[in-house]
């Protein structure tokens, strides 16, 4: 899937700049382009300026990794604002999906570690558990509506993570046909599994 590179406003600050030019170099060159000379060149600025923002490589790397975890967050937070539980939770697999459809190569980052020598920091992994709470609490939500069956609502999630994101990933490997209509079905299986 082609990736149109994002743009930069001028209001943006250096740290942002430099993070959309990695992320960028990242979608459309893959892991192997970035490097702290090719993200300065991308955002207009010398070497040093990378390290002044971000120390290394790695750090604008984990920087990625926070931003992506940090945009599922919000996506799955905003679910709340679908009043039917059981809606919300298919809304949440939506969301999971088009992130990832989005920006497959950050989402290779987050969950598959592409970039060899890159190990999250403890903050940027408690930034990445925070994303999963927001689905405990659609699945707290939904078992407390009496839309799908009480049990361990940590479990649920999970459950419900797992199958969408083994989707996502079967879907950005080009291993999957027909992929909405698809997905939708699965979705709506799994769902159905869970009813009360």
């Amino acid at each position: 899937m082609a990736k149109t590179p994002r743009t930069r406003t001028p209001s943006a600050g250096m740290e942002a700049a430099l993070l959309d030019a990695a992320a960028d170099i990242l979608e459309t060159e893959g892991p192997d382009a970035l490097s702290v000379r090719g993200i300065a060149a991308a955002a207009r600025v010398a070497p040093m300026g990378v390290y002044n923002h971000f120390e290394s490589k790695n750090g604008i790397i984990e920087a990625l990794f926070i931003q992506g975890f940090e945009r599922l967050r919000d996506a799955l937070a905003g679910i709340v604002d679908n009043k039917d539980p059981y809606e919300a939770l298919r809304e949440a697999g939506r969301r999971y999906r088009d992130l990832g459809l989005a920006h497959p190569k950050v989402y290779e980052l987050m969950f598959m570690r592409t970039i060899p020598g890159f190990e999250p920091s403890e903050h940027a992994l408690e930034v990445a558990s925070r994303a999963f709470d927001a689905l405990v609490a659609a699945v707290e939500r939904a078992m407390t509506a009496g839309v799908i069956a009480g049990a361990d609502p940590i479990a649920t999630a999970w459950i419900i993570w797992s199958n969408v994101h083994g989707w996502v990933s079967l879907e950005l490997m080009g291993m999957v046909e027909d992929q909405h209509d698809s997905f939708e079905r699965s979705c709506t299986s799994l769902l159905k599994g869970l009813r009360a």
